[in-house]
């Protein structure tokens, strides 16, 4: 496993990938941490935080005195409607101003490649952009997409193109269906801090998505960052009679 990712990063991608390609069908009972810790050599900790960041994204469900077994992704454990990080803040009436920082095809990352079930080192669209309200940063997101075409390096994009990525999808024919999302708490690094004007230490809520299109096909993984005090997540449960 490659030291620059964190190994429960690491392990998550390799047993999503067993989910993804059918080597784990749905509804098929996953080994026990004991034996996935041996099986990567690694700790049940890491173990544990793998299958949680999984199970919480809707690809593993637990049964209590049975095990884990893999989600039928046709139904999820838990759904709301599905938007766009800017769209959240505009809906609770916020005035955005969504900056471009970076956009470039270049070569996908491993670990990205099997969120996104595409070759390794095939090339994506990289988006980086920093979200403002009235000049505070509200979130930093890294995405990396499957374009509808190829982005030349020599193209000056209009910034407002990407302003939401789910409509630059849609504007080149390419219809958003469904989502998953795992959202997890980290101190600020240095980069952290001086965007967001943080001082350490601090935390920061690291939301990593992966967006479908209606074939239900991956188009998009991002990373999102908000500093934890920016940032509010509202569901609405159901209890169902048993």
């Amino acid at each position: 496993m490659r030291e620059s990712v964190p190994l429960y990063q690491q392990l998550k991608s390799e047993l999503l990938d067993k989910i993804l390609s059918g080597a784990w069908p749905p509804g098929e009972q996953i080994p026990s941490e004991a034996e996935l810790a041996s099986m990567y050599d690694v700790s049940r900790t890491t173990v544990r935080q793998a299958v949680g960041d999984l199970v919480a994204a809707g690809f593993i469900v637990r049964r209590q005195g049975k095990g884990s077994f893999v989600a039928d992704l046709d139904h999820p454990a838990t759904s709301t409607t599905l938007y766009g990080f800017a769209e959240e803040l505009r809906a609770a009436g916020l005035p955005v101003d969504v900056r471009l920082d970076v956009i470039e095809m270049r070569a996908c990352p491993d670990d990205i490649a099997r969120w996104l079930r595409v070759p390794r080192s095939k090339q994506v669209l990289y988006i980086e952009r920093t979200a403002f309200v009235n000049d505070l940063a509200y979130f930093h997101e890294r995405s990396y997409l499957v374009p509808p075409f190829q982005v030349s390096s020599r193209m000056a994009p209009d910034p407002k193109l990407y302003d939401s990525i789910y409509g630059f999808f849609e504007q080149n024919g390419v219809r958003i269906n469904s989502g998953s999302q795992t959202i997890s708490a980290e101190l600020a690094d240095p980069d952290d801090c001086a965007r967001f004007g943080l001082r350490p230490p601090a935390a920061v809520l690291c939301i990593e998505r992966v967006t479908r299109d209606e074939s239900g096909a991956p188009v998009e993984y991002s990373l999102v960052r908000y500093p934890s005090d920016r940032y509010q997540l509202r569901v609405q449960l159901l209890r169902h009679p048993h």
